[in-house]
């Protein structure tokens, strides 16, 4: 039962922390390739192309973060590798935009938070390898209804994450009394609420796994009925 809980931790953190770069890395693109339209950007003309490439392998990492998230069902070495390595790109991506927002703007915000939370999620994934844990947590059998469950909890949050960005992250995308994190209201919405309801669907009309049949529930042969 622990390594059962363990697991669904590590995928609901996992979920949330692809959602967060996915959201990190559009919220990098006014930046990245337009900060001639924006005067209080402007100072960042010259190191766009250092912010177009973090954007891309940002948005990057959030789609594999998604797919190793649906993969960690299945608790294996490689997923377990691949996801320690989704987070190590967050990780740097977050790193560089933060030293130059740093430089150039005095503020790290919210690519902070980002770098926070994939921190976490890494040391917290680094604790489960440990030898006696890390036996617990491992599975390689088929996805169990715990580690469905878990990845369709991801789902929910982070759809109500993609939901209310424009709150969270309206502060510090806020110019000229714009909020630039609510652009693409309609596109935002479409994707957190498709989040919100495929998981809360998936919970709900999930298919039954089949059991093994006992001796005693197969049907009776022919021979034994004569």
């Amino acid at each position: 039962m622990t390594g059962k809980i363990l697991r669904i931790i590590a995928i609901i953190l996992m979920g949330l922390a692809s959602v967060m770069m996915i959201l990190g890395g559009i919220g990098t693109i006014c930046i990245a390739f337009w900060p001639e339209k924006y005067p209080s950007l402007i100072m960042m003309v010259p190191y766009k192309p250092i912010y177009q490439v973090a954007a891309i392998l940002t948005i990057i990492a959030g789609l594999l973060g998604i797919w190793i998230t649906i993969r960690l069902r299945r608790f294996t070495d490689r997923n377990y590798l691949y996801a320690v390595l989704i987070l190590l790109l967050s990780l740097a991506t977050a790193g560089v935009k933060m030293y130059f927002s740093s430089k150039l703007r005095g503020s790290v915000a919210p690519t902070n938070i980002r770098f926070d939370l994939s921190l976490i999620v890494l040391i917290y994934l680094l604790i489960l390898r440990i030898p006696g844990l890390w036996d617990k947590v491992r599975y390689t059998e088929k996805p169990d209804d715990e580690s469905d469950a878990g990845a369709a909890v991801a789902a929910i949050i982070g759809g109500v994450l993609t939901l209310t960005v424009q709150y969270w992250a309206g502060p510090t995308h806020t110019m000229n009394d714009v909020n630039y994190a609510d652009v693409w209201h309609t596109q935002l919405a479409i994707i957190g609420w498709t989040l919100i309801v495929g998981g809360i669907a998936f919970i709900v009309w999930r298919p039954q796994r089949k059991l093994p049949q006992t001796q005693e529930q197969r049907p009776a042969l022919t021979s034994d009925l004569l």
